[in-house]
Protein backbone atom coordinates (compact mmCIF):
# COMPACT_ATOMS: atom_id res chain seq x y z
CA UNK A 1 0.00 0.00 0.00
CA UNK A 2 1.25 3.24 -0.92
CA UNK A 3 1.07 6.36 1.03
CA UNK A 4 0.03 9.40 -0.06
CA UNK A 5 0.89 12.31 1.53
CA UNK A 6 -0.98 15.51 2.14
CA UNK A 7 -0.68 19.25 -0.39
CA UNK A 8 -1.62 22.61 -0.34
CA UNK A 9 -3.40 22.69 -3.43
CA UNK A 10 -4.12 25.65 -5.18
CA UNK A 11 -8.01 26.29 -5.74
CA UNK A 12 -8.28 30.28 -6.63
CA UNK A 13 -7.96 33.59 -5.82
CA UNK A 14 -9.82 35.20 -2.38
CA UNK A 15 -11.05 38.17 -5.54
CA UNK A 16 -13.26 35.50 -7.60
CA UNK A 17 -15.14 34.19 -4.61
CA UNK A 18 -18.31 35.92 -3.66
CA UNK A 19 -19.07 37.09 -0.35
CA UNK A 20 -22.77 35.73 -0.23
CA UNK A 21 -23.18 32.33 -1.72
CA UNK A 22 -21.16 29.07 -1.48
CA UNK A 23 -19.76 28.13 -4.57
CA UNK A 24 -20.01 24.79 -6.67
CA UNK A 25 -16.58 23.07 -5.95
CA UNK A 26 -15.49 19.70 -7.73
CA UNK A 27 -11.40 18.03 -6.60
CA UNK A 28 -10.86 14.61 -8.27
CA UNK A 29 -14.60 14.06 -8.28
CA UNK A 30 -15.48 14.87 -4.94
CA UNK A 31 -18.24 17.39 -5.03
CA UNK A 32 -17.58 20.07 -2.53
CA UNK A 33 -18.32 23.80 -1.98
CA UNK A 34 -16.72 26.75 -1.08
CA UNK A 35 -17.19 29.90 1.01
CA UNK A 36 -15.86 32.67 1.66
CA UNK A 37 -16.57 34.92 4.99
CA UNK A 38 -14.53 37.92 5.06
CA UNK A 39 -11.08 37.56 3.77
CA UNK A 40 -10.96 33.45 5.01
CA UNK A 41 -12.33 30.44 2.77
CA UNK A 42 -13.79 27.17 3.87
CA UNK A 43 -14.05 24.26 1.70
CA UNK A 44 -16.82 22.32 3.31
CA UNK A 45 -18.90 19.12 2.07
CA UNK A 46 -21.15 19.70 -0.51
CA UNK A 47 -24.66 18.63 0.23
CA UNK A 48 -26.18 19.40 3.63
CA UNK A 49 -26.29 16.56 6.72
CA UNK A 50 -30.08 17.53 7.26
CA UNK A 51 -31.12 15.48 3.99
CA UNK A 52 -28.54 15.64 1.47
CA UNK A 53 -29.26 18.40 -0.71
CA UNK A 54 -26.49 20.38 -2.68
CA UNK A 55 -25.22 23.34 -0.90
CA UNK A 56 -23.63 24.79 -4.19
CA UNK A 57 -25.44 28.36 -4.47
CA UNK A 58 -26.69 28.27 -0.91
CA UNK A 59 -26.66 31.69 0.55
CA UNK A 60 -23.72 32.89 2.86
CA UNK A 61 -24.94 35.45 5.75
CA UNK A 62 -22.09 36.82 8.77
CA UNK A 63 -20.30 33.48 7.89
CA UNK A 64 -23.17 31.62 8.22
CA UNK A 65 -24.29 28.87 4.76
CA UNK A 66 -27.92 28.18 5.09
CA UNK A 67 -29.10 25.10 3.03
CA UNK A 68 -31.86 26.31 0.16
CA UNK A 69 -34.21 23.14 0.73
CA UNK A 70 -34.93 23.43 4.20
CA UNK A 71 -32.57 26.27 5.80
CA UNK A 72 -30.31 24.38 8.16
CA UNK A 73 -27.70 26.51 8.74
CA UNK A 74 -23.75 26.26 9.87
CA UNK A 75 -20.71 28.20 10.31
CA UNK A 76 -18.82 27.95 7.49
CA UNK A 77 -15.53 28.17 10.05
CA UNK A 78 -15.98 25.20 11.29
CA UNK A 79 -18.96 23.29 10.28
CA UNK A 80 -20.86 22.99 13.17
CA UNK A 81 -24.71 23.48 13.35
CA UNK A 82 -25.93 27.20 13.83
CA UNK A 83 -29.96 25.95 13.62
CA UNK A 84 -31.53 23.28 12.33
CA UNK A 85 -34.44 22.64 10.66
CA UNK A 86 -37.55 21.13 11.64
CA UNK A 87 -39.18 20.56 8.75
CA UNK A 88 -39.80 17.71 7.96
CA UNK A 89 -41.74 16.35 10.74
CA UNK A 90 -40.65 12.98 10.84
CA UNK A 91 -42.10 10.01 12.41
CA UNK A 92 -40.79 6.58 12.37
CA UNK A 93 -37.33 5.32 14.04
CA UNK A 94 -35.80 4.94 10.03
CA UNK A 95 -36.79 8.66 9.25
CA UNK A 96 -35.71 9.90 13.03
CA UNK A 97 -32.27 9.72 12.54
CA UNK A 98 -32.48 12.72 9.71
CA UNK A 99 -33.34 14.69 12.58
CA UNK A 100 -29.86 14.35 14.34
CA UNK A 101 -28.01 17.97 14.20
CA UNK A 102 -24.83 16.76 12.12
CA UNK A 103 -22.06 19.28 11.54
CA UNK A 104 -20.27 19.39 7.67
CA UNK A 105 -17.13 17.95 7.37
CA UNK A 106 -14.54 20.72 6.55
CA UNK A 107 -11.30 20.22 4.89
CA UNK A 108 -8.10 22.54 5.93
CA UNK A 109 -7.76 26.10 3.91
CA UNK A 110 -5.48 28.88 3.84
CA UNK A 111 -5.29 31.87 1.90
CA UNK A 112 -1.49 32.98 0.96
CA UNK A 113 -0.69 36.33 -1.18
CA UNK A 114 -4.68 36.27 -2.54
CA UNK A 115 -4.81 32.56 -3.49
CA UNK A 116 -6.78 29.89 -1.80
CA UNK A 117 -6.02 26.44 -0.90
CA UNK A 118 -6.59 23.20 0.43
CA UNK A 119 -5.03 20.60 2.22
CA UNK A 120 -5.47 17.52 -0.03
CA UNK A 121 -4.81 13.84 -0.04
CA UNK A 122 -1.91 13.54 -3.04
CA UNK A 123 1.47 13.37 -3.49
CA UNK A 124 1.59 16.42 -6.46
CA UNK A 125 -0.77 18.86 -5.80
CA UNK A 126 -0.14 19.25 -9.53
CA UNK A 127 -1.90 16.11 -10.55
CA UNK A 128 -5.07 17.21 -8.91
CA UNK A 129 -8.30 17.99 -10.85
CA UNK A 130 -9.83 21.28 -9.57
CA UNK A 131 -12.75 21.99 -10.72
CA UNK A 132 -15.05 25.61 -9.25
CA UNK A 133 -18.48 26.72 -10.60
CA UNK A 134 -19.03 30.32 -9.88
Amino acid sequence: MTDVAKSWVRLCTLDELPEQKAVELNINGQRLVIARCGESVSVLQGYCSHMLFPLAGSRVDDCVLVCSLHESSFNVRDGSVAEWSSFPAFTGKALAAIRDRKALRTYETRTTNGDVYVLWSANDPESVNVRIKV
